[in-house]
């Protein structure tokens, strides 16, 4: 004998929840979009369009946040670069630094 699926229904607590986050959301400064999983599967194109403008997107599954869709930033690690025009500026060479540099120059190091 098969067994009939129960279909659990969690329509109005979903909504309850994606009103919830747009609410944290609002409270942080930060616009977004809450979407379910099957919107996201069905829009994916013109969501990653919107996150590129800048618009950030909640995935939402049963009413609860499980991902974000955000702008893409690349991470840039390492010393920032320094024009030689900074680094020329920076260099306190004067007429007074010439006996310096010479003895540093003819001292061996």
């Amino acid at each position: 004998m098969n067994k009939k699926r129960r279909i659990r229904s969690t329509y109005p607590e979903a909504k309850a929840q994606e009103a919830a986050v747009r609410e944290a959301a609002t409270a942080y400064g930060i616009a977004v979009e809450v979407v379910s999983v099957r919107e996201a599967k069905d829009h994916l194109s013109s969501l990653l369009d919107r996150a590129e403008q800048g618009e950030t997107v909640v995935i939402t599954s049963d009413g609860r946040p499980k991902a974000m869709i955000v702008r893409y930033r690349p991470a840039i690690t390492g010393a920032g670069w320094t024009s030689h025009r900074v680094l020329r500026d920076k260099t306190l060479v004067t007429e007074n630094s010439t006996p310096l540099l010479r003895k540093e120059r003819d001292g061996g190091y």
